[in-house]
Formats: structure tokens, C-alpha cells, sequence
């Protein structure tokens, strides 16, 4: 798999700029944020693809359901993924057609219908998370234990943070 690099050039002029005040400081922290993102979803999305023949938007479905006990609502799905509901149909077609997910009526709503995973969506996306995450550690070699932990305390406290701001 051919991984998406980042040249460093561009990243000390990128520097020099915030430290000469041409740049706003802030965005020493949300320019290598988007950049890490998008470097994680493209290699990602190589790494599903070769491995696993599936689309980041299949694991992501996958993943949701297997982190929330197995059954959500499409609108659940929708909040949990970033899928427009055209978008989201496609996928969860491909899903059931591959025996990754079967879709039930509802008990408690009859008008409602529920995605549920099936042991081959469950044993694929364990395989994919598994396999994905060993490649990920591979991007954070760099920092020792104690920066790893500092780092996504620091992460979580941004991703909490954002609750509030978007209200």
C-alpha cells in the first residue's frame, strides 16, 4: 500500500509563517489536525480496500453498530456516520447484500426499521479495526507513552469542547 506522506518543507515554511505572525496561531493546532485526518482516512481507505474489499463508509456503518450493541436506527446510523440518507441507503444496500447487516421491523415502532450486524459483519469489522489499528500505531511510533497518553487527553478534550461550541 502506497502511504500518503507529508513533505516537510512545506510544513517548516508553514511553521515559520505562525512564528513571524503572518499566520493566526491557532492554526499550529487545526492545520496538522486536518492534515493527521486526512493522511489516517486516506491510507485507511487503502488499507480496507486491499485487505478487506470495503469502503471507509461500510467499516464506519459496521463499526457503529458493532460499538452500540449490535442494532441501531438508520437516523442513529445518520448521527454516528456523516452519511446524507441517499448516501446512507447505498451502503447499508451493499451491507446486506454482502451478509454484513439484515435490517428487522422494529417491536417497540412498526413504522421503524433497524439495522442489525450479523456475525460475518462482526467478525469482518473486528478483523478490519484489528488490522487498521496496528497500521495507525505505526503513525504515532514517534511519541513515547507519556505523549501518547497527553495527546489524547488533550484530543478529548477538544472533541468535548465542541459539544458546546456547536450549540
Amino acid at each position: 500500500m502506497e502511504k500518503q506522506n507529508v513533505n516537510c518543507d512545506l510544513v517548516v515554511n508553514f511553521y515559520d509563517k505562525i512564528k513571524s505572525g503572518e499566520l493566526p496561531r491557532i492554526f499550529e493546532a487545526t492545520l496538522p489536525i486536518a492534515i493527521i485526518q486526512k493522511t489516517l482516512f486516506s491510507n485507511s481507505e487503502e488499507y480496507f480496500k486491499e485487505h478487506f474489499g470495503i469502503l471507509t463508509s461500510e467499516v464506519d456503518v459496521l463499526a457503529a453498530l458493532y460499538t452500540h450493541s449490535g442494532t441501531l436506527t438508520p437516523t442513529q446510523l445518520y448521527d454516528l456516520t456523516i452519511f446524507s440518507s441517499g448516501g446512507m441507503t447505498k451502503v447499508l444496500k451493499r451491507l446486506e447484500e454482502r451478509n454484513y447487516i439484515y435490517r428487522k421491523q422494529d417491536e417497540k415502532d412498526r413504522r421503524c426499521m433497524l439495522v442489525c450486524i450479523t456475525k460475518d459483519g462482526e467478525d469482518l469489522i473486528k478483523k478490519a479495526l484489528d488490522g487498521i489499528s496496528k497500521e495507525c500505531e505505526l503513525y504515532f511510533a514517534t511519541l513515547s507513552k507519556d505523549e501518547l497518553s497527553m495527546l489524547n487527553v488533550l484530543l478529548k478534550k477538544v472533541l468535548y469542547s465542541l459539544n458546546s461550541v456547536s450549540k
